[in-house]
C-alpha cells in the first residue's frame, strides 16, 4: 500500500507538470506570459502566509473552548465584496460580466452553508507596481492603503498578475486584526470565469482564497501528521493535488485524498465541495476573529432567512434533546425559541452576543419531558447576530439569531 501511494504521488506530480504544459494558453496582449522554462507557473500556487504552530495551537484552543460553550452553531451572513481591478499597459482588465459570473460561482460553492456574497463596489486602477505585486511587499501595503474599503465589514478582492507565479493569496482571520487594511484576497485576473489562465479560469481561485479568508487551511496542511487541516472530515493528504487525480491516496489514514475540495490545489473543474466540518470551522472562527462581518449585512438583508437554508433549517438533536430554533428568524422585537426533551432534566437556555457575553438568561430550571418554548425579548438589544445556547446535561446545542430593526 505504501509503495502504491508513492507511485500515485509520483503520477500526480507528472500529471501536474503535463497539465501545466498542455494548458499554457496564450495570454492576451500585454499580459505576463509563462515561459517554457517555468512550467510551474501554470500550477496552482497560493501565497497565503503559513500559520505558525503557535498560531494553530492558539486557534485550536479557542475553537475547543467555543464548541464546549456553545456547541457547533449554524450561522450565516451576507458578505459584501469590493472588487479592485488593477491593470497595466492594456493588461488585467476584468469585465463587469466576469465579476458577476465570479460572484455567481462563489455563491454556488457556498450554497446551503448560510454564507452569501454580494457585490458592493467596483473600481479600476492602472498601476505598474501594483499589477505585479506579491504578498507582504511594500506595493501590496501601498495598494491596500489606497484602495481598501472598510475591511472589518467588507471582503476586499484585488485582481492583478501577481509575482512569483502565484495565482492568489489571502490572510487568515487570526493573522491580523479585522480592521487591518491587509485583510482581503488577491487573485490573478486570468482566473475569473472566462479568463485566460486555464485550467484555473472557472472562478475556483477566489473560492479557494475566500476559504482562507473565512478561516480554512489547505487540505494538505501538515501532510499526514495530525491534526492536519484541523477538520475531521477532510482525509489527510501528504501534499497538494494537481489536475484531478482520481483515487489518489497519499496518507496511511482512512480516506482518499480530498482532491475535489476547494482547499486543495486541483483544477477548477475538479472542485466540487466544502465539507460540513469545514463550515463548522468557519462558524466557530468567524464570530471570534471577524465579528464585523456579522455586523454588516445579515443574511436577511438579501431576502434570505438563515432558517431557509439547508445548513440552518434542520432541527439540532442530540442525546434526548432537540433545538428547533427561533421563529421568526430574523426577527424585530421578539421571537420564540422552541425545544424538546426526551426526559426530565436541568435545562439552561441563554442568549450570547458574538463576543461570547451572556445577554439574556431565558431558562435555568429542571423541566419535564416534552415540547417547550421561551420568548426572546430583544427590544433593549442592538441589532446584530446572537447565539441561543441550550444546555441539557452534557449536551450543548446552539442556534444563530438575527435581530433586525
Amino acid at each position: 500500500m505504501i509503495q502504491t501511494r508513492k507511485l500515485l504521488t509520483a503520477a500526480s506530480a507528472f500529471l501536474a507538470i503535463s497539465l501545466a504544459a498542455s494548458h499554457a494558453a496564450a495570454a492576451p496582449d500585454g499580459a505576463p506570459m509563462p515561459d517554457a522554462s517555468a512550467g510551474a507557473r501554470m500550477l496552482r500556487a497560493c501565497g497565503t502566509p503559513e500559520p505558525t504552530p503557535s498560531d494553530l495551537a492558539r486557534v485550536r484552543e479557542t475553537v475547543r473552548a467555543r464548541v464546549e460553550r456553545f456547541g457547533v452553531t449554524r450561522i450565516g451572513t451576507t458578505i459584501p465584496i469590493a472588487f479592485h481591478i488593477i491593470t497595466w499597459a492594456g493588461a488585467g482588465d476584468v469585465t463587469d460580466q466576469q465579476i458577476t459570473d465570479q460572484i455567481r460561482v462563489l455563491n454556488q460553492a457556498y450554497s446551503g452553508t448560510g454564507y452569501r456574497f454580494v457585490l458592493q463596489s467596483t473600481d479600476r486602477t492602472e498601476n505598474k507596481n501594483w499589477f505585479t505585486l506579491g504578498p507582504g511587499t511594500g506595493s501590496e501595503k501601498q495598494m491596500k492603503k489606497a484602495l481598501a474599503i472598510d475591511p472589518a465589514h467588507t471582503m476586499n478582492v484585488y485582481t492583478c498578475a501577481p509575482a512569483k507565479g502565484l495565482i492568489g493569496w489571502s490572510y487568515l482571520p487570526f493573522s491580523l486584526p479585522e480592521t487591518d487594511i491587509l485583510n482581503g484576497t488577491v487573485i490573478h485576473y486570468g482566473t475569473v470565469p472566462g479568463g485566460y489562465l486555464a485550467p484555473y479560469n472557472l472562478g475556483g481561485t477566489l473560492i479557494h482564497e475566500s476559504g482562507h479568508y473565512l478561516g480554512l487551511l489547505h487540505t494538505f496542511q501538515g501532510g499526514c501528521v495530525p491534526p492536519g487541516d484541523e477538520v475531521d472530515d477532510t482525509p489527510f493528504e501528504a501534499g497538494p493535488a494537481y489536475g484531478c487525480p482520481i483515487g489518489l491516496d497519499t496518507c496511511p489514514q482512512p480516506g482518499l485524498d480530498p482532491i475535489h475540495n476547494y482547499m486543495d490545489y486541483s483544477d477548477d473543474a475538479c472542485y466540487t465541495e466544502f465539507t460540513a466540518g469545514q463550515i463548522d470551522r468557519i462558524n466557530t472562527i468567524l464570530p471570534v476573529y471577524r465579528p464585523g462581518l456579522f455586523r454588516g449585512a445579515p443574511l436577511a438583508a438579501a431576502g434570505r432567512e438563515p432558517s431557509a437554508t439547508p445548513a440552518a433549517g434542520l432541527p439540532l438533536a442530540r442525546a434526548g434533546v432537540e433545538l428547533t430554533g427561533a421563529s421568526p428568524n430574523p426577527f424585530g422585537e421578539m421571537t420564540t425559541l422552541r425545544f424538546s426533551l426526551a426526559s426530565s432534566g436541568k435545562v439552561s437556555l441563554a442568549i450570547y452576543n458574538l463576543a461570547g457575553q451572556r445577554v439574556r438568561t431565558l431558562i435555568d430550571a429542571t423541566l419535564p419531558p416534552g415540547d417547550h418554548s421561551a420568548l426572546v425579548d430583544a427590544r433593549a438589544l442592538p441589532p446584530g447576530t446572537y447565539f441561543a445556547a441550550l444546555r441539557f446535561g452534557d449536551v450543548v446545542l446552539s442556534r444563530a439569531l438575527v435581530h433586525v430593526r
